[in-house]
């Protein structure tokens, strides 16, 4: 066992530097998501549809079961790990309420365009609760595997659920300044969260691992940019980018999570020294499916580390695997009929 997790640390720290002999690889049957049943709460009860979650709502004891997580933290290719669940962290840290919507929690807008960003300060409420459930889930662990980060939203992501999808565009065309110093103070929240995570959350075998699974030899912080759809790539540029740059730059093995459908901003993300590897998840049934962007997958890799998650069919999988070079690929994909 231990000469095995050896073995992985070190296809795992070839990945990062771009270096590995073979893909990373899980290749499961594509399954739709089922409905989980609501989010459980402090009294024991589930979150019923439309209600807002506050931290004293929540508890850590009743998101998990009396064991103490991964059997193994050898998953194939992969390391098993535990993290915090999705509570939409960064948006609320930032002041958005946080409703159930169709069983999951949804952040909400709460800030006008214009607003004296004085007002806009991290949530100590949620810090703390966040570093509650790190705190249970590491000793939860007892060191056996290691604890990662939950889902953190990056800061146009923050902006867009503050402001509104609409209002966040309207902004970046007429109030650009105060647009920018919107970004920052996401770009300074989302830091902040990061940071505490990481300091609430021992190193395993001297690294961390990431949301995928991959250990990393340093500080891993995933970050993500959905709401770039909405943009040109010349506003991505210009507007966003700066604070996405300072959020990667401030830690060793920055990832960034896109979509299939957010592309588009590829090229300006490659040119950013620091970020160490970019994630795609394939917008499978709506597209572009895994065949369409497969020149953009060819041209990442020639630059950085890839990983591609979500469902494929047979055929895209064979040109995935055939992608290069290889040690920078990471494939954690469903099959399709």
């Amino acid at each position: 066992m231990r000469d095995d997790l050896k073995g992985l640390l070190k296809r795992h720290e070839a990945f990062w530097r771009g270096e590995g002999e073979r893909a990373l690889r899980q290749v499961t049957a594509h399954a739709p998501l089922r409905e989980q049943g609501g989010i459980p709460l402090t009294d024991g009860g589930r979150a019923r549809e439309g209600q807002y979650i506050t931290p004293d709502l929540i508890d850590p004891r009743r998101f998990y079961g009396e064991n103490g997580g991964a059997g193994s933290v050898i998953s194939g290719d992969f390391m098993a790990g535990s993290a915090p669940p999705g509570l939409c962290w960064t948006e609320a840290i930032l002041g958005c309420p946080v409703r159930v919507v169709t069983g999951g929690p949804w952040a909400e807008p709460f800030f006008e365009e214009g607003t004296d960003l004085g007002r806009l300060t991290a949530d100590e409420r949620w810090l703390k609760k966040l570093d509650a459930f790190v705190d249970f889930l590491v000793a939860r662990a007892g060191g056996r595997h290691p604890v990662g980060q939950p889902l953190f939203r990056g800061p146009v992501d923050m902006m867009a659920s503050a402001l509104g999808h609409e209002r966040m565009c309207v902004a970046f065309v007429e109030s650009p300044e105060w647009a920018d110093a919107f970004l920052e103070v996401c770009a300074e929240v989302f830091i902040e969260a990061a940071r505490r995570r990481l300091d609430h959350t021992p190193p395993f075998e001297g690294g961390y691992i990431s949301g995928y699974g991959i250990w990393a030899p340093g500080s891993v912080v995933r970050t993500q940019v959905d709401n770039a759809t909405l943009l040109s790539p010349g506003v991505y540029r210009e507007r966003v980018l700066p604070h996405d740059r300072r959020v990667i730059e401030a830690f060793d093995c920055p990832l960034i999570h896109l979509h299939s459908g957010c592309l588009h901003i590829v090229d300006d993300l490659l040119r950013v020294e620091a970020l160490r590897a970019i994630q795609v998840s394939i917008d499978y049934p709506g597209g572009p499916l895994a065949s369409e962007v497969m020149p953009i997958f060819r041209r990442v890799l020639r630059e950085k580390p890839l990983i591609v998650t979500g469902p494929v069919t047979e055929a895209e999988l064979r040109e995935l695997e055939a992608l290069d070079p290889p040690g920078r690929l990471c494939l954690r994909v469903e099959i399709v009929a």
